[in-house]
């Protein structure tokens, strides 16, 4: 039976989508979120949209959240010798740490941060203001599994599925839902409500 994520698109977490999260609220870690049958995840608000879980951990990478690593916690995992990572401080994808990418730049994905021992890190003479070095082995202890906005597509991932995505209602702008007069019930513009009192009662409509 195919399994489905169920995204709340009502925001992001930087790039990353969330999804209902296993016992409740929304996460970016696909290892955390709740799995629905098509029937399932079809019964939801408009605003949650099912993602048939083969299509997005084909498109999904490793990212570090900041929130569970620990500079203090890594520091006994540095030892001569040991393949290391560079964070570039100042930069972020939501909670996502930026990694040191070869030859130039940064990357938010995991898998392709530049590896280097610690001699070498430690040679290239950078503060922990222009990087941070971190364990290999710490930081795949902590990356998790996400995906990106930009790397899937919604009526790609649904082709074949017989799901149809829900057209979002239209919502009316404030001048242009019709009014009525709070004097005699008559309808009235919106401009119309500022320029003049009603024609029929003579009533005031400004807010």
């Amino acid at each position: 039976m195919r399994q489905f994520y169920l995204q709340d698109s009502r925001g992001n977490t930087g790039d990353g989508l969330m999804f209902w999260a296993l016992g409740g609220g929304y996460t970016t870690d696909l290892d955390r979120a709740e799995l629905f049958t098509k029937e399932q995840a079809c019964g939801h608000r408009e605003t949650d949209i099912p993602w048939p879980k083969d299509y997005v951990d084909a498109r999904a990478h490793l990212g570090v959240d900041h929130q569970y690593i620990s500079q203090d916690e890594a520091r006994d995992q540095l030892s001569p010798g040991c393949i290391v990572v560079l964070q570039i401080p100042g930069h972020w994808n939501g909670n996502d740490i930026a990694l040191a990418h070869w030859p130039i730049g940064h990357t938010y994905r995991f898998e392709k941060a530049h590896r280097l021992t610690l001699e070498a890190a430690q040679a290239i003479g950078n503060t922990p203001e222009e990087a941070v070095i971190w364990p290999l082995s710490y930081l795949e202890g902590r990356a998790r599994r996400l995906v990106h906005k930009r790397d899937v597509n919604i009526k790609e991932a649904l082709q074949g599925t017989g799901i149809k995505m829900a057209v979002p209602r239209k919502q009316r702008k404030p001048w242009e839902r019709p009014l009525n007069c709070h004097g005699c019930g008559r309808f009235i513009s919106w401009d119309r409500r500022f320029l003049n009192d009603c024609q029929n009662c003579g009533a005031n409509n400004c807010p």
